[in-house]
């Protein structure tokens, strides 16, 4: 989920299709949808339930190595100056207003300018109105945010809600626009062969996203799951220790 990270770590109930009935079934936040054989794939953010896992590690050495840099990267470069918080309340009250183009034109300046602060390329941006429901099985589902296309550099993110089609809150709205941008950043700022949701990656997303807001960043709290993933320990992460 996007939080950078307060807004990712909150419940979010799902409608999952054809049915009334909401529910908090809980499918790991950041998936991505590249198989590991080294396909790569549009990076995909959802959010539905607490939990926030990390992906599967790799399993070619050659993706391995990057995807370990990933996690242990931590730090991310920030402007100096005002230049994304100034963008960053402007998109908020053109989030306000509900009408896309408002909103497209706010995230394609804020987007230039944090690309030429890193001097990557730029990347285009569509901002779409509804989320789409991904229904399975069983009766979950999840709502699909954002996603980033490696191949075109493309950020897609949706500014309403699935069921009720309200304009969504901006700290998720926001934190959805960071996060794929910084999958545009592994690739082009870090030189990762791919890209994922590591410790590390979600560390960076936070570090960009409440330095944009000018909110005070949080410490995550970790706790290893089988399968040597991680999950982010909210109760600990809340109270700061």
């Amino acid at each position: 989920m996007p939080f950078l990270l307060a807004a990712r770590g909150f419940r979010i109930p799902v409608e999952t299709a054809g049915s009334s009935q909401t529910g908090n079934r809980v499918q790991p936040v950041g998936v991505s949808s590249a198989p590991w054989p080294g396909l790569r794939g549009p990076a995909i953010t959802v959010k539905n339930g607490v939990v926030v896992l990390t992906d599967p590690k790799p399993r070619k050495r050659v993706l391995l190595a990057d995807f370990i840099r990933s996690d242990e990267n931590h730090a991310l470069d920030l402007p100096q100056d005002d230049r994304l918080k100034t963008i960053s309340a402007s998109l908020e009250t053109a989030l306000k207003e509900g009408s896309i183009p408002p909103v497209r034109l706010a995230c394609e300046k804020f987007l230039n300018s944090a690309a030429d602060f890193y001097k990557v390329e730029r990347t285009p941006i569509r901002v779409l109105a509804a989320r789409p429901v991904r229904s399975r099985e069983g009766g979950w589902g999840y709502e699909l945010f954002g996603d980033y296309h490696p191949d075109t550099e493309l950020i897609r993110v949706w500014m309403r809600t699935a069921v009720r089609k309200q304009v969504t809150t901006y700290g998720t709205f926001f934190s959805t626009l960071c996060h794929e941008f910084c999958h545009h950043l592994d690739y082009k700022l870090f030189g990762y062969r791919d890209t994922w949701h590591t410790r590390g990656f979600y560390e960076r997303a936070a570090l960009l996203y409440h330095h944009a807001r000018g909110t005070p960043p949080k410490r995550l709290f970790w706790v290893q799951i089988p399968g040597g993933r991680w999950r982010i320990d909210w109760q600990r992460t809340t109270r700061g220790r």
